[in-house]
């Protein structure tokens, strides 16, 4: 049989093997065993077949052999020969017109086309194919298309001199593409048409260009499920909008249609006219939009003025203010044309604020005024003098703060446009220097206009003073606005609220705070040189018996680190209020505020840097010396157990950062605190009370090795640390915060500094590996703690060997009567956040140790929950709850029909103590009613019931009460309704008490859950008629 026959015979059965056979006739023709004329013969009795099939698989099988055939094989003539015999195919059977676009494609992939082979094959399928409707099968005009698209990408000059060659040539394409509905088609057509509408004099065609492709406007297409082809509704828009906003000669049509369309009832297509608009506005030419903006403005201000969808109101403000940026490139007659009747119908809504107009007034003049500095020039001029007198003429506070309200909107504007303007006068373009100008003419008013509502403002009008201090605010940030004796008054007023307020105005002592400190970003010198003196007065060496004043003083001080330029006052004041308290004896509660303000600056705040990490001075000039006098001077506030706390955190902020030569260096210094801590931690023994035993520097030392890099402590270093910390964690005498800091460590020191190849040998020889630490007749809350300690770091670090000893004695334990409840309780640490177990300092964080702890912990317990005895069973409940608290929900998701039953049992968990579980149990059981309610379809009884009981006040916490209000909420919102309905009652009747409950929070979600459970009495109605 000859190829084609083998092809023939193929191409319907094994399409793979087809492609073969025309491989293979593609290989013999590159080696001259078969010549092209001979390959066209075969060919030929089988195109004059009367059978359709028999025509369409011939010219596939022609295209399939050039697909597979090198560039170079056939000769110019021969391609010239195959190109007259195609489009002759398509001339005269438009049968197999989807084969012959595909074979025309492979044609072109082994030459480039001439200027004549370009307009032959355009013309012939304008002529013969036109229009492209008429073939039914998809596959058909897809080949088609991907042809013609093939010509615009790459012979664009040649198609467009067609069309300049005749004015019959644009309407005949245009119309061939009409009626198309396939998705994936239309994304090519529309690539198509916007060769010509960008690149093309389509004036004389505008209206029908334009219809071609308005007609499939709105989008409402929905891709089936699973799509092989991946097309979506949004792709197609955004191609659609490019079309729409591809020349200025749409305006005339794009503008009227689409206002139109704007009065449609759906959302999503008002959705779409606005976003086609924006795209129409900044598409076509500024003198084009001229013609328009003021209809534009007619039809847009209905969406801000009238609010309906916050999204539609967002979408028209871009509009409006993309049209004033456009514009303000224009001449300024047209902007001034446009902005004339926004300016006075502004002005109408601002008289009578405040209304809903006049705060939609402010975000249209706010959003425009954002467009250019031009543009708010203008906005300034129009609207403040109006404002400032309707503001001295009135009383009303109502109305005064509907005026401000205002103001802001047109100061927040103006504050980048400003600084644009500075920027580009600074290159030598003064033509946007005129807004500042314009601000700076009425920026006395506004001060005044504010000052005296932050000052002089009624107490109990808090929204009044708010609005005026945000706006004070803004007008220091506009960018050499005002001098620097108006940002001082400023500054003033806003201290004076800070240090004088009631301490019922807390949103206004937080509102001026907010205000100075970003105030300090502009004006660093002016706040340090007025805001610290008058802040530092009230900020006593000592204070008055019972005072708690300073406390708002130092909350202000430390969130005014934020600024670089004046964190290093902040920090040196705070420094010497510390020594001056700690010297004079002051109240421990007052040191304590003051090394916590200093912490809180260097957690939030932004130090100095040097070589990339944090100035080490901090630690030599602030930290060390404060530590220092920690550690030696015993009855000061600095000893105390908070006061420890808090250096240890601040030698932990500033160590972390440092490089490994700069840590080598302070490990050089804290050795010697490191022998200290060890030797007393030694001496240590269950005989020795807690005060015996000098363990101040334990919590500054776990902060130290919390820092430190992995590398920079020897082995040798880490491995006395953990046995004296190890010896010490099993005495139970020492103080609860020092035994805390112990077993930290523990976990820090397994977790970082220890090899892993050798750390079953280290525990191993300090006696601490179960079968030693957790045997029954040791055991005690010490040993279990500790065991919980080395397990934390183990596990994080992902350290199977020993996992495999720890956790199943862990688990085995639990059903011991004396301890199954002290061990239950430890696992909720194991997967606890912990912020020194981190990355940030060095610690190794395994990405799977989530994952492992479920596999090693979860399955044991489920499966002993089975068969242990009723008294223990609390015990593994409890253990349940505290690993999966912490797990993201997909770990557990594959496990949820074995765990959901024993998390329904956790909430019968009737003793207070158990508040806890029952929480956290109840947020994994509101996750899975949200991602798989199917699951607990079957539990909703239990589910209902115990969520129902949970809301009792006797038996449990107001955090409880209204977590089981958020999950019982949920139910008649996920779960099926026939299976949620039977419950109506009986859970709208229990519920009515929750609506009386002493916690705000609570009744808040009981309304709520109520509500939704109410709303299944429509459905019941229903399904009674």
């Amino acid at each position: 049989m000859s190829d084609i026959q083998l092809y023939l015979f193929e191409a319907d059965k094994d399409e793979p093997e087809a492609l073969r056979i025309a491989a293979q006739t593609a290989d013999r023709l590159q080696r001259k065993e078969l010549r092209l004329v001979a390959l066209i013969e075969s060919i030929g009795e089988y195109l004059n077949s009367d059978e359709t099939p028999i025509r369409t698989k011939s010219i596939r099988y022609l295209g399939d052999v050039l697909s597979a055939t090198p560039p170079k094989v056939l000769t110019t003539q021969q391609r010239g020969l195959l190109l007259d015999f195609i489009l002759s195919r398509v001339a005269d059977d438009n049968e197999t017109i989807g084969p012959s676009a595909r074979a025309l494609l492979a044609l072109e992939r082994l030459s480039r086309w001439d200027k004549d082979a370009v307009g032959r094959v355009m013309t012939t399928f304008l002529d013969n194919t036109n229009p492209l409707k008429q073939f039914k099968q998809q596959s058909e005009r897809f080949s088609i298309l991907q042809l013609i698209d093939l010509l615009l990408s790459k012979y664009r000059d040649f198609i467009r001199a067609l069309h300049e060659s005749s004015n019959d040539f644009l309407p005949a394409f245009i119309s061939y593409f009409d009626g198309e509905k396939d998705p994936r088609n239309l994304m090519i057509i529309f690539s198509i048409l916007q060769v010509p509408m960008i690149e093309w004099d389509v004036s004389s065609n505008a209206q029908d260009l334009f219809d071609a492709v308005f007609n499939y406007f709105p989008i409402t297409f929905k891709p089936p499920p699973d799509d092989p082809y991946g097309i979506t509704a949004q792709q197609l828009k955004d191609r659609l909008r490019e079309c729409v906003a591809a020349t200025s000669d749409f305006a005339p049509y794009a503008f009227p249609a689409l206002l139109d369309k704007l009065d449609s009832s759906s959302i999503n297509t008002k959705r779409d006219v606005l976003h086609a608009i924006i795209s129409c506005i900044e598409g076509y030419e500024a003198r084009t939009i001229s013609m328009y903006s003021v209809t534009l403005w007619d039809a847009l201000k209905f969406e801000i003025l009238n609010l309906q969808e916050e999204d539609l109101a967002e979408q028209a403000l871009e509009v409006l203010s993309a049209i004033a940026r456009q514009l303000a490139t224009n001449t300024s007659g047209s902007l001034n044309a446009y902005l004339k009747p926004i300016i006075k119908e502004s002005n109408e809504h601002i008289e009578d604020a405040p209304t809903k107009q006049s705060q939609a007034a402010g975000r249209i003049l706010k959003s425009i005024s954002k467009s250019s500095p031009q543009v708010c020039d203008l906005i300034i001029k129009g609207i403040l003098p109006n404002l400032f007198m309707l503001f001295q003429a009135s009383e009303s506070i109502a109305k005064r703060r509907g005026l401000i309200e205002v103001l802001n909107e047109i100061v927040e504007s103006s504050i980048y446009d400003v600084s644009q303007s500075r920027e580009n006068t600074t290159n030598g373009n003064h033509e946007s220097a005129l807004s500042a100008g314009a601000l700076r003419a009425f920026s006395g008013e506004a001060l005044d206009a504010l000052w005296r509502a932050v000052v002089n403002g009624p107490r109990s009008e808090v929204s009044f003073r708010l609005l005026a201090i945000k706006g004070l605010e803004q007008l220091a940030r506009v960018p050499h606005l005002l001098s620097d004796q108006e940002v001082v008054r400023i500054v003033d007023a806003l201290v004076d609220i800070i240090l004088q307020e009631e301490e019922n105005q807390a949103d206004i002592r937080v509102a001026a705070t907010k205000a100075i400190v970003d105030i300090a970003r502009h004006y660093p010198e002016i706040i340090a040189n007025h805001a610290f003196p008058s802040l530092m007065v009230r900020l006593p060496d000592v204070p008055e018996e019972g005072s708690t004043s300073y406390e708002v003083v130092l909350e202000a001080f430390a969130q005014l680190s934020a600024e670089n330029k004046i964190f290093d006052t902040v920090v040196v004041r705070l420094k010497n209020k510390i020594n001056a308290a700690v010297h004079l004896e002051a109240p421990h509660a007052y040191v304590l505020a003051l090394l916590k303000a200093l912490v809180y600056a260097f957690s939030n705040g932004t130090p100095s840097v040097e070589d990339e990490a944090i100035r080490l001075s901090y630690y030599d000039d602030l930290v060390q010396p404060l530590l220092t006098r920690a550690l030696e001077v015993k009855n000061c506030a600095l000893h105390t157990e908070m006061g420890l706390d808090a250096i240890g955190r601040l030698c932990n902020i500033i160590v972390q950062a440092q490089g490994f030569h700069r840590q080598s260096q302070i490990y050089a210094t804290v050795q010697r605190m490191m022998k200290d801590v060890q030797d007393s931690l030694r001496v240590s023994d269950s005989k020795t009370s807690a005060s015996d035993v000098d363990t101040s520097a334990t919590i500054p030392l776990l902060y130290f090795i919390a820092a430190f890099r992995r590398e920079l402590v020897p082995v040798a270093d880490a491995h006395n640390l953990l046995a004296a910390d190890c010896n010490g964690a099993l005495h139970q005498q020492l103080a609860s915060a020092a035994q805390l800091a112990v077993l930290r460590r523990v976990s820090l020191v397994v977790n970082k500094f220890l090899p892993p190849a050798s750390l079953q040998a280290v525990l191993e020889s300090l006696e601490v590996l179960p079968p030693s630490l957790l045997s029954i007749s040791s055991l005690s809350l010490s040993s279990i703690r500790l065991g919980f300690a080395l397990t934390k770091g183990l596990l994080l670090r992902n350290h199977h060997a020993t996992l495999a000893q720890y956790l199943p004695a862990f688990i085995q334990l639990l059903s011991e009567p004396e301890h199954g409840q002290t061990v239950a309780r430890g696992f909720a640490t194991l997967l606890a956040p912990d912020d020194l177990l981190s990355k940030e300092n060095y610690c190794v964080i395994a990405g799977l140790h989530k994952q492992k702890a479920f596999n090693m912990v979860v399955p044991a317990i489920t499966t002993a929950v089975r068969t242990c005895e009723v008294n223990v069973k609390p015990n593994y409940l409890i253990a349940l709850s505290g690993i999966i608290r912490w797990l993201p929900y997909s770990i557990i998701e594959p496990e949820l029909v074995s765990l959901i039953p024993l998390l329904l049992q956790c909430l019968d968990l009737a003793d207070f103590a158990y508040q806890d579980i029952k929480a956290a149990t109840i947020t994994v059981l509101t996750a899975v009613l949200m991602h798989n309610p199917d699951k607990i379809d079957e539990h909703a009884s239990s589910l209902i019931n115990r969520l129902l009981n949970c809301t009792a006040v006797r038996l449990n916490t107001p955090k409880v009460r209204a977590a089981a209000l958020q999950c019982l909420g949920l139910i008649p919102k996920q779960l099926k309704q026939e299976t949620v309905i039977p419950f109506r009652r009986q859970a709208t009747k229990r519920l009515a008490a929750a609506l009386d409950d002493r916690k705000r929070d609570v009744r808040v979600e009981a309304v709520k859950c109520r509500s939704a459970w109410m709303s299944l009495d429509e459905v019941e109605d229903e399904d009674a008629e």
